[in-house]
């Protein structure tokens, strides 16, 4: 038998996979046998804050693929994990048979003295079915207004659904212990108006910027900064959890499993077709928005390379019609479609140049053909246009 700990929250970000795990290594520390579950079905935090990112999870059981013993993660600093992922979210869908294949599995597992269970930062069904099996329930808040509101609304729904013990609170990430006073009494108000369900102080952990170093390093900052505020927090966290050791039983996982896939088929509610046909349908809205915008940027950009075309026709009658101009002063200079540009002046007298023939007469400019329409269905890109204009003068 064991202590069994689910770890929840309101939202996301509050640091709870951080206590969960930090709180294990805490405990182990202590010489207890700990048992992590990873009991998040969506982005898995404890495999960030470790490094550590196995190729079986739950799901590899529920499919027979593997046993328990083949996914486990053995002696991580002391504790093992289990990693849930995505199998977690399949347990509402689980026939008898793997209902039943998947408890006997837990049941090969050796003794633990904690089974601590960091669920999913929502009110699933898969996290209340762990929330209301369990016999003690740490919810992880923040200082902020937003995360006490979100607290209110878990510990609302474990109301509705009876749930009778004492919730205990840890608010994490505290600028201070008066912040974190201010914060739990502000829950506390709303939770003795409103609800039936009781809540109990365990702890703050103070903000600390060792933790964000340790998140980077995927090293837990309990092991990697032991001595830092946020470790000091851990530790007294643990103490008054083993203080209150007797005052709460230990339970069989057995039993755990069973009251938790009870729940799992009482409460969970499948999705309906028609909600599926409604989300296809939105889907295909936003892809034909997506489209639209698509299209509409496309015809911007075509609307900008057209005036840029219409600006180089300008240039283009203005570069074609120059010669003619200079003729009436020079006429004796032979007409140069690109005159070359003196790059040295010239210090001695220089002989009159021979005279050369005179090159045919370049067209009128209302017979340049700058089509841009055409252009694009030739789908010819000049990129030079003054070899080009050469290339179609030849």
């Amino acid at each position: 038998m064991a202590r069994i700990i689910t770890i929840t929250s309101g939202e996301d970000g509050v640091g709870k996979t951080s206590v969960s795990l930090n709180l294990s290594l805490s405990l182990a520390s202590k010489g207890f046998k700990v048992c992590l579950f990873d009991a998040d079905y969506g982005l898995s935090n404890v495999n960030i804050l470790t490094g550590i990112y196995p190729k079986k999870n739950l799901d590899s059981i529920i499919s027979g693929q593997f046993s328990l013993n083949d996914i486990i993660i053995k002696n991580y600093h002391g504790i093992d994990i289990i990693p849930g992922s995505f199998g977690v979210k399949k347990l509402p869908d689980l026939t008898r048979t793997q209902t039943k294949n998947l408890v006997n599995a837990f049941l090969t597992l050796e003794d633990y003295d904690y089974f601590i269970l960091d669920t999913s930062c929502n009110m699933s069904s898969q996290v209340l079915s762990f929330c209301m099996a369990s016999h003690e329930i740490i919810l992880v808040v923040n200082c902020g207004s937003t995360s006490v509101i979100n607290a209110y609304s878990m510990l609302k729904k474990l109301s509705k659904l009876q749930y009778d013990l004492p919730v205990k609170v840890v608010i994490n990430k505290a600028g201070s212990g008066r912040i974190a006073k201010k914060a739990y009494d502000q829950l506390k108000e709303i939770v003795n108006k409103f609800l039936p369900v009781k809540i109990a102080p365990l702890g703050i952990v103070a903000s600390d910027k060792n933790v964000q170093a340790a998140v980077i390093s995927q090293t837990p900052f309990f092991m990697l900064f032991p001595d830092t505020i946020a470790s000091k927090c851990i530790r007294s966290i643990t103490l008054k959890l083993l203080n209150k050791a007797d005052q709460i039983p230990a339970i069989p996982l057995e039993l755990f499993w069973d009251t938790c896939m009870s729940f799992l088929k009482k409460y969970h509610k499948p999705k309906k077709k028609q909600a599926s046909q409604k989300t296809d349908v939105k889907k295909k809205k936003e892809q034909d928005l997506d489209i639209k915008k698509t299209l509409s940027h496309i015809e911007s950009r075509l609307s900008i390379l057209t005036k840029e075309v219409s600006g180089i026709k300008d240039s283009l009658k203005t570069y074609v019609a120059a010669p003619s101009t200079k003729g009436k002063d020079k006429a004796s200079k032979p007409l140069n479609p690109v005159p070359e540009p003196v790059l040295e002046p010239v210090l001695e007298p220089v002989p009159a140049p021979v005279p050369e023939p005179v090159p045919a007469p370049m067209p009128i400019p209302e017979e340049t053909s700058l089509d841009f329409e055409s252009w694009l269905k030739n789908k010819e890109i000049h990129l030079d246009f003054e070899s080009w204009l050469k290339k179609k003068y030849k």
